[in-house]
């Protein structure tokens, strides 16, 4: 019974997709399908691996490094890639603006893959980035002419431009290889099968453009974390020392985007608004610092994919003898809101016993001074 979990374990993972399979993704599972060793399952090897790709090492019977470890760098990527813009939009009180960003960047999508023609990486980058700064200026235009609050306002542009979205990919579904499921749930079981050669090795499509998201977006906060600093807090005092705010706010702006699009199609949407708003909410309970808010966020984010993933292979065996699979976004999506209220519930309870036992102590001293023996001369 177990070899026969083992045999079908990632073929159930890949099987189970709703989503728009590729053409180097049906050759893969068709590989999946035929193999017929009990004991192994043929996984696409780096030329030269990264990974420890035997059985022994893991300690998991489900658990194959060179396919699920790639799973881990790629989530683990999103998660930090998220955070860090996560974390600003939280201090400034502008989480749903991320919602917003991470819907409104469909339709620049969907045009640049009508304009391309291909999914090409590049295009996808200008058409979220434009998608997400016509977000934004479109926000602020309802504001100051519509004269409507910042959620009506937002609710109206974003709602909007995903359904225009979900519009374009439906049509361009026929000349493109697109699917809106794909967009909305991702489909990150099969990031490990599309590969490219990198020095010698094969490394999946999605992380070096996640790793030129990352870089991108840590030079921005590098070199301009003081002016993004100021600006999340106080924007009166950053325009009086002349920094300008607006340019600030729509870098913040082309970061979300641009976090957004390379991860659309590794983790899908839901994912990506999980990791953008959870982990920073969750750092928020944890501290009052900034700087120690975006590292939390980091440490928090890749914690919650890393675990997330790890519990989308046990649940099915532990649950349902491995006759289910589970999704790793779902799986890590759920986590992410289990583990920001059950911090809210722990802080609750301990804020409670520490002020209890403080009234108390301070209850007991001051009845201890009331009763001592007062000395008179």
């Amino acid at each position: 019974m177990r070899t026969s979990l083992r045999r079908t374990s990632i073929e159930r993972r890949i099987g189970s997709s709703t989503c728009w399979i590729p053409s180097w993704c049906e050759a893969s599972k068709r590989r999946w399908a035929t193999e017929s060793r009990p004991d192994h399952r043929r996984v696409r090897t780096p030329s030269r691996p990264i990974f420890p790709t035997t059985r022994e090492a893991s300690p998991m019977p489900d658990w194959q490094w060179a396919y699920d470890g790639w799973i881990l760098v790629v989530t683990a990527l999103v998660a930090v890639i998220c955070a860090i813009p996560g974390s600003f939009l939280l201090v400034r009180r502008q989480a749903m603006l991320g919602d917003a960003v991470a819907h409104a960047v469909l339709p620049g999508i969907a045009i640049g893959f009508l304009v391309s023609g291909t999914r090409s990486g590049s295009w996808m980058l200008v058409g979220a980035v434009v998608a997400g700064l016509t977000t934004a200026g479109l926000t602020q235009l309802l504001r100051s002419i519509g004269g409507v609050d910042r959620g009506s306002a937002l609710g109206v542009v974003f709602s909007t431009l995903f359904a225009l979205g979900l519009v374009l990919i439906v049509q361009a579904a026929d000349s493109v290889d697109l699917d809106p499921a794909c967009v909305l749930y991702g489909q990150i079981e099969l990031v490990p099968l599309d590969v490219l050669e990198i020095f010698g090795m094969d490394v999946p499509r999605a992380i070096p453009w996640m790793l030129l998201v990352l870089v991108a977006t840590g030079l921005a906060m590098g070199f301009l974390w003081k002016e993004f600093l100021i600006t999340s807090f106080d924007s009166p005092m950053a325009e009086s020392q002349g920094i300008p705010t607006r340019t600030m706010h729509q870098l913040l702006m082309i970061l979300v985007a641009s976090g957004c699009v390379v991860a659309f199609e590794s983790v899908g949407s839901i994912l990506v608004l999980a990791l953008l708003i959870g982990p920073p909410a969750t750092a928020r309970l944890l501290t009052g610092s900034l700087f120690r808010l975006v590292l939390l966020a980091a440490v928090i984010g890749v914690f919650i994919s890393i675990s997330g993933h790890l519990l989308a292979i046990l649940v099915p065996i532990w649950m349902w003898e491995g006759e289910s699979s589970l999704s790793t976004a779902g799986v890590t999506a759920v986590l992410s809101m289990f583990i920001f209220c059950g911090l809210i519930l722990l802080k609750g309870v301990a804020g409670r016993v520490f002020w209890r036992r403080m009234r108390s102590r301070s209850a007991v001293q001051s009845e201890f001074d009331g009763d001592s023996p007062r000395h008179t001369t």
